[in-house]
């Protein structure tokens, strides 16, 4: 018996003839994407996409097995509204194959981690799909919980989120570890597609163990008149990439994305971003807020892209750190692509440490030190969950925050 490995091709044969069950047009798109990574094998080049985050924190080397797809991604709450469902992967390509048909025709966000694009998609044996038809709403939130596995093994997670016309949705996903594991990695990759006045409210909760490895790959592709508000989270994990491209396909559409980053120890915070405007009348706002302690370390590197049929496009992207140790270290990208000439685009980058004054004006009404840099910093965090419209899951989010600060 060979021993796994996810750059041998013996290991990629002996997971697809495992699954000979599969349509062929599965097992069609997970031979290109193994293809496809086995020829960026060789002598690493210099890759911008990669600036100023040690790669190698991200290696596949580390990776000796796949996790139990029936124990890394668990559904807590359905919906039970009529139009809307949300199914695991693995029982729709056995009962209704056709419906994952999209997720071979979507590409990843290609912002650098395409070996873990590409590995998703030859080796996920799970995922999830969710589905809205036109006018359907749901008005409590869906809820979805990625596990990370143990030490040594790797769980893929491909998925698919598909509103029709004039839909709404919210969308809980949940990262964490159980107690018993500590260290594995998760490899995810969401494509969405948003519909004429779809909405999707999505939020994500990151607490993986403070070993974990998270490659989070996301693509939002968002139609006429339709919104994307995604929020999200990151508190655990050694090292965590997360890619995100947001797609303006059609006039009047919207893309807001929020990100909050606690990191303690040695953390690794790094995340790339694109907003991409192909049609005119868009709008999209970026806010990204770090507050690194001790070690720990952020890569923010986003891109504002307005192509030439793109005009009067509307777009923001922030990027803010706040260090609480002179040890802690941000480094901030971004950039703006503009090919037409009517539009509102702007960037920025700050980083700073807590204003003296305001520890003074705390300390001098008897709060103590640590206390009083918690409050300024969630002070300043805050504002990225003011994007969650419904308001237990953004104050849940913002609890979550308070707990998980100098713990």
């Amino acid at each position: 018996m060979h021993t796994f490995s996810l750059k041998k091709a013996e290991s990629f044969m002996a997971f697809a003839e495992g699954r000979s069950w599969e349509p062929g047009w599965l097992a069609d798109y997970r031979k290109e994407c193994w293809d496809n990574f086995s020829k960026l094998s060789g002598p690493m080049i210099k890759d911008e996409r990669w600036r100023f985050s040690p790669r190698s924190r991200f290696g596949i080397d580390k990776i000796k097995g796949l996790a139990d797809p029936k124990l890394s991604l668990l559904i807590e709450q359905h919906s039970s509204t009529d139009g809307i469902s949300l199914e695991l992967l693995d029982r729709l390509i056995l009962d209704q194959p056709y419906a994952l048909s999209q997720l071979p025709q979507i590409a990843g966000p290609d912002l650098g981690a395409d070996d873990y694009s590409l590995l998703t998609g030859a080796f996920s044996e799970t995922g999830y799909l969710l589905r809205a038809l036109p006018n359907s709403r749901s008005d409590i939130p869906l809820v979805i919980e990625h596990c990370e596995p143990e030490s040594g093994k790797i769980a893929f997670h491909h998925n698919l989120i598909e509103l029709e016309e004039n839909s709404e949705i919210t969308l809980i996903e949940k990262f964490s570890s159980p107690q018993s594991y500590s260290g594995g990695t998760i490899a995810n990759l969401l494509k969405v597609n948003l519909g004429e006045g779809a909405k999707l409210n999505r939020i994500v909760l990151q607490e993986c163990s403070e070993n974990a490895t998270l490659i989070q790959m996301e693509h939002f592709g968002i139609g006429k008149d339709a919104c994307l508000n995604s929020s999200n989270v990151h508190l655990g994990c050694a090292q965590s990439r997360v890619e995100s491209k947001g797609v303006l396909k059609a006039s009047g559409g919207h893309f807001e994305y929020g990100s909050v980053y606690l990191g303690d120890d040695e953390q690794l915070f790094d995340q790339r971003t694109i907003q991409v405007h192909e049609a005119p009348h868009c709008t999209s706002n970026l806010l990204c807020k770090n507050v690194l302690q001790k070690e720990a370390k952020s890569i923010f590197s986003g891109l504002i892209k307005v192509e030439e049929e793109a005009q009067q496009t509307d777009a923001y992207q922030t990027n803010r750190n706040l260090l609480l140790s002179a040890e802690a270290e941000a480094d901030s990208l971004p950039g703006l692509e503009i090919l037409a000439n009517e539009v509102k685009c702007s960037h920025g980058a700050t980083t700073s440490r807590i204003d003296p004054q305001e520890l003074f004006y705390l300390r001098s009404r008897g709060v103590p030190m640590p206390d009083a840099e918690k409050l300024i910093a969630l002070g300043f965090l805050r504002e990225c969950l003011d994007g969650i419209t419904h308001e237990d899951t953004r104050e849940r989010a913002f609890q979550t925050l308070e707990n998980s600060f100098l713990k």
